[in-house]
């Protein structure tokens, strides 16, 4: 009897393991890095460090990446509540590395922390709306209001992922990171959604 309850007690845990397990790497993010900059890799370890600190499943894909395989993660993943690009776009859309873009009619899928960097990204709220992160408390869109150059989109990530990710809200740690950027205006970031929202994995 006693062989038979330990087993059973075993079994249980062996079972709450797998769920405890299951959970925490549904909780996926992604990022993509394909702006033809020279530094897009450096964005992309940056972003990955940071959403790893979140408490993220994270996988990269880098270089010369098709409009399909973006979409492919976007409308195709039910569990990835994460995203993250460096790429060339402008109001409203964003590309691939070949120039194709995607624009709101082609986002699906109710996403926690989406971060577009790509000048003009945040102009509006069009992009933000399409990954449904507006009127939510914990959920947010980061992108820029306007022009931003390679250079200093790096040095903005460099610091908003590395450095202040996870210390605070996604809105503080951004407003932080380009007050570290030398110049003024010369990192535009704009946030759509909760202010108070840290970017915590579920």
């Amino acid at each position: 009897m006693n062989k038979k309850i330990i087993s059973i007690f075993l079994i249980l845990i062996v079972i709450v393991s797998m769920f405890a397990t299951t959970s925490n790497a549904a909780t996926a993010a992604k990022v993509f890095a394909s702006s033809k900059s020279s530094l897009y890799n450096d964005c992309a370890t940056y972003a990955k460090y940071g959403l790893q600190k979140l408490g993220y499943s994270v996988s990269t894909t880098t270089g010369a990446i098709k409009k399909s395989t973006i979409l492919s993660w976007i409308t195709g993943t039910t569990n990835g509540y994460a995203f993250y690009i460096h790429t060339l776009g402008g109001n409203g859309y964003f590309n691939d590395y070949s120039g194709s873009s995607i624009d709101k009619d082609d986002i699906s899928g109710n996403w926690d922390l989406v971060y577009i960097d790509s000048a003009y990204s945040a102009q509006t709220d069009t992009l933000a709306k399409a990954f449904h992160t507006t009127g939510y408390s914990s959920r947010c869109f980061l992108g820029w209001s306007g022009a931003v150059t390679f250079s200093n989109a790096n040095k903005f990530n460099y610091y908003f992922w590395t450095e202040n990710v996870g210390s605070a809200s996604i809105r503080s740690c951004a407003v932080a990171a380009a007050s570290m950027v030398p110049g003024s205006g010369t990192t535009p970031t704009k946030l759509y959604g909760s202010t108070t929202y840290k970017g915590t994995a579920r």
